[in-house]
């Protein structure tokens, strides 16, 4: 019985992990909760892409629904954040030879109805435009880092930098990726990156 319980515990985690979509490769669309003063939010016809996807990405200062649970709005995006980081703390590693940090500010705020922490609960990536995904966690401290944002109750809202390690050659024209990490539905949402 004691060796029954592990092996039915790992099989119920692997189809957990399976059963989670990662999202249609253009992204599901969204929903506009509030737009901001610089650009507005397209509205989309049958004849263009949805709203919130790679072909229509959600612009700067426009808050949008990433799945049921969060509001959230990319407030700014600094192409080469070496500098900011480097000032932030002195041990802070600079980006790999061909590679920059890209750092974004993201407001996060929580719609569900229990409670919850956005590193925990959310998938943030950059999509560079090599059509390749980089991932966070290798630029050294940040600036007020999201993954310090507590657990959020409803109507919550805080702000904090996430930021990619990212091939030069890749940046401009890249795209923002942000989904639920543990959704049964497609829960991706596409942001503008840098310009």
């Amino acid at each position: 019985m004691k060796k029954v319980v592990p092996i039915l515990l790992m099989v119920f985690l692997m189809l957990l992990v399976v059963s989670c979509e990662t999202g249609p490769s253009t992204g599901s669309g969204t929903e506009v909760v509030t737009e901001g003063d610089k650009q507005k939010a397209s509205d989309s016809t049958d004849d263009e892409a949805a709203f919130g996807t790679s072909h229509n990405p959600v612009p700067l200062e426009t808050e949008v629904k990433v799945g049921p649970n969060w509001h959230i709005t990319l407030l700014e995006i600094t192409p080469d954040a070496w500098s900011i980081i480097k000032e932030t703390n002195q041990f802070n590693d600079p980006p790999e030879e061909g590679y920059q940090f890209v750092m974004a500010n993201i407001r996060f705020s929580y719609a569900g109805e229990e409670s919850n922490t956005p590193w925990a609960s959310l998938s943030l990536k950059y999509l560079g435009s090599d059509g390749n995904t980089y991932g966070e966690g290798e630029c050294g401290v940040l600036p007020k880092p999201y993954y310090d944002i507590g657990e959020q109750f409803p109507g919550a809202s805080a702000e904090g930098h996430v930021a990619w390690s990212v091939p030069s050659a890749t940046v401009v024209g890249g795209k923002i990726i942000i989904e639920e990490t543990f959704s049964f539905e497609s829960t991706r949402v596409f942001f503008e990156g840098v310009r």
